[in-house]
């Protein structure tokens, strides 16, 4: 159920791969062994390869430790005082075959130590075996999060989530639309029909969002739960329409299944309006509020969150289900 309404990470098919040793004979084994499967960056000494680790970000760092000027352990230790860059796999590879030396490099945090001269076939297996080790982990980390920010109705990630998710799309300059909605006719539902009965209205709408981001194989997309009947989804822009059509049918279709024959027939219900008074309000419907994130106008959170929250009121002055783009009209 999870993969259906989170954004794990950004995937790539390529892992990025440091090697820091001072010897380019090294370098160049470890370079022509790994280039074909990874994308390979070196550095010859201890202050170039944080420079890399900062500007790059590899997936794993093999490191050697005799080194001038910085060793390879003062590396790790630097890596993995910061939290930054602390959760990268560091594996040593060095001809320093002592035990002492091995449970110095583990103690500081690496997590695993290669002796030379290397094993291609080992290596390249360890690699692949840290790699899938550290991708489980940060997906262990990012649901343990969600968990903690989780919506108590829906189990979507919360408010908290949903501002990290957009904040990275700015940061990662992702094609990427972030889509706000919430129900029109809602109240006046609740107050004929109670709670309970809400509630189901607004699982439901979590479950149209969750189908029409599947059906549309809209990959690396986001949905969270702000709480009530407002949800947030982040979607590709490439697959924004069919998202936005699937949304509206699925929910204009079913909702319609939770009143009454009667009211359904009426395609309304006599309810109360805020100032006390009765009122004929119609079938709940679905406005949603598009901000286009490869705008330059946007560089934070909140701006995109404005954003939304004006285009919102455009939208819910339509009748009916609805979708409006911010500076782009109608869908």
């Amino acid at each position: 159920m999870t993969q259906l309404y989170r954004n794990t990470m950004m995937q790539n098919d390529r892992h990025k791969v440091l090697i820091v040793d001072d010897a380019i004979d090294n370098i160049k084994i470890c370079v022509n062994l790994l280039s074909k499967e990874y994308d390979t960056f070196f550095a010859k000494d201890g202050k170039k390869a944080l420079e890399i680790v900062y500007e790059n970000r590899p997936d794993i760092i093999l490191l050697d430790i005799v080194m001038p000027e910085m060793d390879g352990y003062e590396v790790c230790r630097q890596l993995k005082s910061d939290s930054k860059v602390s959760d990268i796999p560091v594996v040593f590879i060095s001809s320093k075959n002592q035990v002492e030396d091995e449970t110095k490099g583990l103690d500081l945090g690496a997590v695993d130590y290669i002796t030379k001269p290397i094993s291609p076939p080992i290596l390249k297996a360890r690699i692949r075996n840290h790699l899938k080790l550290s991708h489980a982990m940060q997906e262990i980390k990012l649901l343990y999060s969600m968990a903690l920010d989780a919506s108590p109705l829906t189990g979507l990630p919360g408010n908290n989530s949903i501002a990290k998710r957009i904040e990275s799309a700015l940061q990662n300059n992702e094609q990427m639309c972030v889509v706000y909605s919430d129900l029109d006719n809602f109240k006046a539902f609740n107050d004929k029909y109670g709670f309970a009965k809400g509630d189901q209205v607004i699982l439901f709408n979590g479950y149209v969002m969750q189908m029409a981001l599947k059906a549309n194989a809209a990959s690396n997309s986001f949905i969270g739960h702000i709480g009530g009947d407002d949800f947030v989804m982040v979607v590709p822009i490439d697959k924004l329409q069919d998202v936005i059509q699937s949304v509206i049918f699925m929910f204009d279709d079913g909702v319609i299944k939770f009143y009454t024959p009667e009211d359904a027939e009426r395609r309304s219900i006599l309810s109360f309006n805020r100032q006390g008074e009765q009122q004929t309000f119609p079938i709940i419907s679905i406005s949603m509020a598009g901000v286009d994130l490869t705008s330059s106008r946007y560089n934070k959170y909140i701006e995109v969150n404005d954003a939304c929250s004006e285009t919102k009121k455009k939208a819910k002055a339509i009748e009916g289900s609805s979708f409006v783009m911010d500076k782009r009209g109608v869908v």
